[in-house]
């Protein structure tokens, strides 16, 4: 840009969802940062899941098609909600210090105000909302978050890519605390994904010993690096007896992380009574589930939603943190920002992710 990001008239390139897999490449004006808010260019962004699934199956969350109740966003919208960057501009409110600070974001909004906001449960407000998933995000040269939902990172020596790792670090770190898994427990982590490595290398830190379950052995190979005390390979007929076998007369708490019926099906069917089951990965449609079993077996099937900022973004930092310049095993390269479809959304909506994690540059990196 020829203009500074906060000159009158400043424009940016960004990734804008219209539809259906209907991702334009368009010239945008540079966003403004509100009361609270700071404005970041950005340095990386992690395409997810969900941002798969909106670009090939939806819009359904992104408020494209109908209007957000909170945001009043209603329209295109920027892609882009697990982020990290250099702070530029700075909102109403808003301390110097965050000047030129290399931040995470996880851009979660929460009311703060709420009963739920209060007690520590933010991430279940009634008007939470997020950035690149409720308003424009950041796949595109600069995005405005919430400064209450960046942390600084580089003081703790994370690079300016990997940084965008401590948002998807947080959903794992809120997985594991809604679990209440601690040290000396045995826990199973079923689907070695984009927050299944993530997981294992939180529970890992936590002092549990982890089993780690995946159809692919690449990934358990990495879960292996992560810390994974054992890998067994699902889907095959020994996958059940082999897990049985692995915890023995231990209750262990298991993580379905694969997002599927034959994923939750299984935990449902092997673990032994009285087992905490952690439903982390989110099917892709409704599925049976047996609760007569879950009954009178006495197991507890807990959801886990997002994360706590207040609480799980700080912790995620530090988890990062501590394999600093060695996530390549996750997170390789980071794509260009013109291959975004090609090398992200296409291919995670195919089930083809090129890696555990996908990173993709700003369009301003060269």
């Amino acid at each position: 840009m020829s203009a500074g990001p906060r000159a009158p008239g400043a424009t940016m390139q960004a990734a804008v969802l219209h539809g259906r897999r209907d991702l334009r490449i368009e010239r945008v004006p540079v966003p403004r940062p509100g009361p609270g808010e700071v404005l970041i260019e950005v340095t990386s962004v992690g395409v997810c899941g969900t941002d798969a699934a909106e670009w090939g199956n939806g819009p359904k969350l992104m408020p494209v098609e109908a209007r957000h109740p909170v945001t009043g966003h209603h329209g295109p919208l920027i892609m882009g909600h697990e982020f990290a960057g250099r702070v530029v501009g700075i909102g109403a409110g808003v301390g110097e210090h965050w000047q030129g600070a290399l931040v995470a974001s996880c851009g979660a909004a929460p009311c703060g105000e709420c009963a739920e906001c209060t007690a520590g449960r933010s991430n279940v407000c009634r008007r939470y909302w997020a950035v690149g998933l409720h308003r424009d995000g950041a796949l595109a040269d600069y995005v405005t978050a919430p400064a209450a939902s960046c942390v600084e990172v580089e003081s703790l020596g994370i690079g300016e890519h990997e940084a965008a790792l401590v948002q998807p670090m947080s959903i794992a770190v809120h997985a594991a605390r809604r679990s209440g898994a601690s040290a000396g427990d045995r826990v199973v982590v079923q689907g070695v994904g984009g927050v299944g490595a993530f997981l294992i290398h939180v529970l890992v830190a936590l002092g549990a010993e982890v089993i780690a379950v995946d159809l692919d052995r690449a990934r358990l190979d990495v879960a292996q690096q992560l810390g994974a005390s054992r890998t067994i390979v699902g889907g095959s007929d020994t996958t059940a007896a082999e897990l049985e076998q692995a915890w023995g007369d231990v209750i262990p708490v298991f993580f379905e992380v694969s997002g599927t019926a034959r994923g939750l099906s299984l935990a449902v069917d092997v673990v032994p009574m009285g087992t905490t089951v952690v439903v982390v990965g989110i099917a892709k449609e409704p599925y049976p589930v047996d609760m007569a079993r879950i009954t009178v077996r006495e197991l507890s099937l807990i959801g886990t939603n997002a994360m706590v900022r207040e609480t799980d973004l700080t912790d995620a930092a530090r988890l990062v943190a501590e394999r600093a310049g060695r996530w390549d095993l996750v997170a390789p390269l980071p794509v260009p920002f013109s291959a975004v479809v090609r090398d992200a959304l296409a291919v995670i909506a195919d089930g083809r992710p090129p890696a555990i994690k996908t990173l993709v540059l700003p369009p301003s990196a060269v």
